[in-house]
């Protein structure tokens, strides 16, 4: 199965059979007063002609989860009966309660946000919802950085899935670790985004070129994604034993296809026992540092991770900048010579894991194996 990357006519064929509507609304919508409920539901569905296919659900059921919490807040509270009656003070109310839940800021300004989205519809469609509403004001939230794994817990998460699989009882047990480890380097080595994973599509791979076609992204973009040789090897080994063979998607289950949740708790099983504070998002996170680490641009790396703005990457700059740590290293010299080596051992300790890893690969040939060998002495040697 050496090229298993097929044309857009080839999709249609191999694609999933249709299940339920994927624009069903929320049963619970049902449970809304008719007055919001109708053109709640309106607002729902306009929504939903903007989200990817296989995220609406999900997208569906957070948006709606989330308005009818303030709703349900304003009716329990304030008797509320009509569009005239909303208040900003309401929404003080709501956000001291919340406050005092321990709820973050990030979460009740979500609320907040998607709730004036809702107003600034209502207005548009004629209902009379007074226009402070639209001025509500957010909360302030800290600017947290991305928290890359180190490298010690990479490798120790790596191995731990590798000897899972070499421990395995079964054969589907066996199948089900090497499909882990195959999404455990589609996050690490190529930075997906947990959903992306799991909605590969087998035509979706094109493992003779290396690279992956992520149709319809989060931002609704395709992009291509390379891989890595062992990202590519451990591929090839999923699909040779793959339970569902001749299944349309990447990875199959008895339901399906692999969901966000079940992975979730399969990587965190794994960091469990070996006690590695892993997340999906967190290896996205350290595969974005590493690549600014060894020096890809940020534009490089934006459109590899299907950013919509430049912002969004700019973050991993200030995790992960190697001008800024030579600089610190060659300021702090002047007042503690002992570190003077710093800044060249840590970039030289980057450098001899990158030939370690190439002296890694099958069919090496002696020549190179000879350079990197050469290459590595020669660090080891400048760093002393």
């Amino acid at each position: 199965m050496d090229d298993v990357f097929l044309s857009t006519q080839s999709k249609i064929i191999y694609s999933p059979q249709p299940g339920p509507d994927l624009l069903d609304l929320p049963e619970r919508l049902n449970e809304v007063p008719d007055w919001i409920q109708t053109p709640l539901r309106r607002f729902l569905r306009l929504k939903q002609r903007n989200w990817p296919s296989k995220n609406v659900r999900v997208y569906t059921q957070q948006y709606f989860n989330c308005l009818h919490k303030l709703i349900e807040f304003f009716i329990q509270g304030y008797e509320w009966s009509d569009w005239d009656q909303l208040s900003l003070r309401w929404l003080d109310d709501y956000i001291d309660t919340r406050l005092r839940e321990k709820r973050a800021a990030a979460t009740i300004n979500w609320v907040l946000i998607n709730f004036r989205g809702f107003c600034f519809f209502l207005i548009d469609e004629g209902y009379n919802v007074p226009r402070p509403m639209l001025r509500m004001k957010l909360l302030k939230t800290p600017h947290r950085l991305p928290r890359p794994l180190s490298q010690d817990h990479i490798y120790r998460l790596e191995r731990c899935i590798r000897a899972t699989i070499h421990n395995a009882k079964t054969d589907y047990q066996r199948q089900l670790v090497i499909r882990d480890l195959t999404c455990f380097y589609l996050l690490w080595h190529c930075g997906l985004r947990i959903s992306e994973v799991c909605s590969l599509l087998v035509n979706d791979v094109d493992l003779s070129g290396g690279k992956l076609f992520i149709g319809d992204s989060k931002e609704r973009k395709d992009r291509v994604v390379y891989m890595s040789k062992t990202t590519v090897e451990t591929l090839r080994h999923h699909l040779d034993v793959r339970p569902d063979p001749d299944s349309a998607y990447l990875f199959p289950t008895r339901s399906g296809h692999l969901k966000r949740g079940g992975l979730w708790k399969r990587l965190r099983n794994y960091g469990r026992q070996c006690r590695v504070p892993v997340t999906a998002q967190r290896l996205r996170h350290t595969f974005a540092s590493q690549m600014l680490a060894v020096g890809m641009p940020v534009p490089s790396l934006q459109r590899y991770l299907g950013h919509e703005l430049m912002d969004t990457t700019m973050i991993y700059a200030e995790v992960s900048n190697p001008m800024l740590q030579q600089d610190y290293y060659r300021g702090i010299t002047t007042l503690d010579p002992q570190s003077a080596n710093l800044a060249y051992s840590s970039f030289q300790l980057e450098q001899l894991r990158q030939l370690i890893d190439e002296l890694k690969t099958d069919d090496l040939e002696p020549l190179r194996q000879k350079e990197i060998l050469e290459q590595m002495q020669d660090l080891l040697d400048n760093t002393e």
